[in-house]
């Protein structure tokens, strides 16, 4: 290689540019982009090893070095230290190349601190978002307008029994009992159109669990795409408080009812104390309120009845 050749391809790039002995991994020459990025003087930088600035293990550089060198790979992510002392995060070109008869490694540097701090922000949100999702109570989802889930957190897995893989396959309805399908599906509808609903229907489990459930959704585009995003809520404890206060009421009702057929004026005998009833015929008293009520009677002779019937059996006594 001619030195203007070799000047206009390295020394004058704008790329950060090193030839590294593959064996021993001293820098052998640098170009000016590299002396910049470094924040050494050439002299300086061709004194170091590569081991000097990469941030692994010896052993680990040449086992990256003789990677290159044998061409099984040239690309490489690592992270690299500056005079400074400040790390970034580099993606390194790296091959063989022949300069005056010996082979040597002809390596591009390529800072991409800026996208590995992008790429970690993203990985901490997402990780922040599935925290989030997964605390939320209940189940959380995301389809479209197809049908096709997009998002779900780990409560509907666990509560359903199907699994990530069975549930990318899925439409919402498959969760719902048949006899709910048709009201869920004209709530799904509404929320695409009005943009948001709710509905009670039951959730059927893999293994054939039923569950009642408060069910909501919200419409919301990305990209051009509408979206439906919910969250569902497990409501048997108040499904079954409701069944409870409802046969409550009926047992109340039934002897309010049985209460209000004692109620009123009642027309009785004033001899022998028979009841009349409503069509108008005479009944016993006790007959009159065993039909109306769950009253049972005992019969039994009062002190002043057994003095009036019985008062010469005493005295023979």
């Amino acid at each position: 290689m001619s030195d203007e050749i070799y000047k206009s391809l390295f020394e004058h790039s704008y790329s950060i540019m090193l030839i590294i002995h593959p064996e021993s991994g001293s820098i052998i020459d640098a170009n000016q982009a590299a002396c910049d990025y470094y924040g050494y003087q050439k002299q300086e930088l061709t004194n170091l090893h590569i081991q000097d600035i990469n941030t692994l293990s010896q052993e680990q550089v040449f086992q990256e070095m003789q990677s290159a060198a044998t061409e099984s790979r040239n690309y490489f992510n690592f992270q690299h230290q500056l005079a400074n002392g400040e790390i970034k995060d580099v993606e390194v070109f790296s091959g063989p190349i022949v300069i005056g008869l010996k082979k040597y490694l002809y390596s591009i540097i390529h800072d991409i601190s800026k996208r590995k701090q992008i790429e970690r922000q993203i990985k901490l949100e997402q990780h922040f978002s599935n925290s989030l999702i997964n605390s939320l109570p209940g189940v959380m989802y995301v389809f479209d307008q197809l049908g096709n889930f997009k998002r779900w957190n780990k409560n509907l897995e666990s509560i359903s029994g199907y699994s990530s893989k069975q549930i990318k396959t899925m439409n919402p309805l498959d969760f719902i009992t048949i006899k709910d399908r048709a009201s869920v599906r004209k709530a799904i509808k509404q929320v695409f159109q009005k943009g948001y609903a709710n509905i009670e229907a039951r959730l059927a489990s893999i293994d054939g669990r039923i569950t009642p459930y408060l069910f909501t959704g919200y419409k919301f585009a990305q990209k051009e795409i509408n979206y439906l995003v919910g969250v569902g809520l497990d409501i048997s404890e108040r499904v079954k408080t409701e069944k409870e206060k409802e046969n409550l009421i009926k047992q109340l009702q039934e002897s309010l009812s049985q209460v209000k057929q004692l109620s009123g004026f009642i027309p009785i005998c004033a001899t022998c104390k028979n009841i009349r009833d409503d069509k108008g015929y005479w009944n016993q008293i006790e007959s009159y309120i065993k039909e109306r009520s769950e009253a049972e009677f005992s019969h039994s002779i009062c002190p002043d009845c057994a003095h009036k019937l019985y008062a010469e059996l005493k005295k023979d006594l």
